[in-house]
């Protein structure tokens, strides 16, 4: 991905959406957890959150017609509100991603492939934010 400013033209990789999503997940306040698509629990080494270089492996980012799609896996916390939780992290995606890319649309999607409690329980729930170029 490309971002165009009157300093020339920047190259954006992935792992900048990665550490976005690892900060959203922060922000979740450990009622949040990075997944693959096939619903497993991603981490690193040592059992800790994982980094950005393995979450870049599990998210999906495009743009098409001046909207930048961002998407990505999760497992939720037993217990905790899915409405709550999925609205701190998709604002401040949103809020972030307005500031990185304030002539373009957005789309964020979040995926919860889980609920975890002992084990993990397969679900398969979508939440979606849209916003149009400021």
């Amino acid at each position: 991905m490309k971002r165009v400013s009157e300093k020339g033209i920047m190259k954006i990789n992935r792992h900048v959406f990665a550490a976005l999503v690892e900060e959203t997940l922060q922000a979740a306040e450990g009622k949040a957890f990075a997944a693959s698509e096939k619903g497993k629990l991603l981490s690193s080494i040592g059992g800790g959150t994982p980094a950005a270089g393995e979450i870049s492996d599990h998210l999906f980012v495009t743009e098409a017609d001046g909207v930048l799609y961002l998407e990505w896996y999760i497992i939720m916390s037993f217990g905790a509100s899915i409405k709550q939780t999925t609205k701190v992290m998709l604002d401040y995606a949103e809020q972030e991603l307005r500031q990185m890319f304030p002539h373009m649309g957005g789309c964020v999607r979040i995926r919860i492939v889980g609920v975890k409690s002992r084990l993990i329980a397969e679900r398969n729930i979508e939440v979606e934010r849209q916003w149009n170029k400021a």
